[in-house]
């Protein structure tokens, strides 16, 4: 006995939009390359410390973060989940053009927020042991 898969008008309306959401995942894609090649920086320097000891040498390497991506996988996956759910082509428009924003808006945020905060974050913070997940940080003595 074979059970027969019923269309319905939900289906039929979101696979007029696979052009769209194919061009979603490029954009998608292409954002995520973007920000994983922009998101990069280095600084080093040493820092004397206040005990009059020999100076701390430190390098730091921002690299971008994984939370990032995984943001903008589940952005389109929720996008499409709920566009194959949407009873209306205006829902459908509305949740892919929500979900393209998206996918350039949090690259970019994170970019800009990411190497924002490594610039203007102090050294002796990193020293004492608070450097951020996506911060290599490496300490030598001289």
């Amino acid at each position: 006995m074979t059970a027969a898969i019923a269309t319905t008008p939900t289906s039929t309306l979101i696979g007029a939009y696979v052009p769209e959401i194919i061009s979603l995942a490029k954009r998608g894609l292409l954002w995520a390359v973007l920000y994983g090649m922009f998101t990069h920086a280095s600084r080093g320097g040493c820092l004397d410390p206040a005990s009059g000891g020999d100076p701390i040498c430190y390098t730091a390497t921002l690299r971008p973060s994984p939370l990032t991506w995984l943001v903008m996988a589940l952005v389109f996956m929720v996008a499409l989940n709920r566009a194959a759910k949407a009873t209306s082509t205006a829902n459908i428009t509305r949740i892919l053009s929500l979900a393209a924003t998206a996918m350039w808006v949090v690259p970019l945020l994170a970019a800009i927020l990411g190497v924002l905060s490594f610039v203007t974050a102090s050294p002796e913070t990193w020293v004492e042991g608070g450097v951020p997940s996506n911060v290599g940080f490496e300490i030598t003595r001289d």
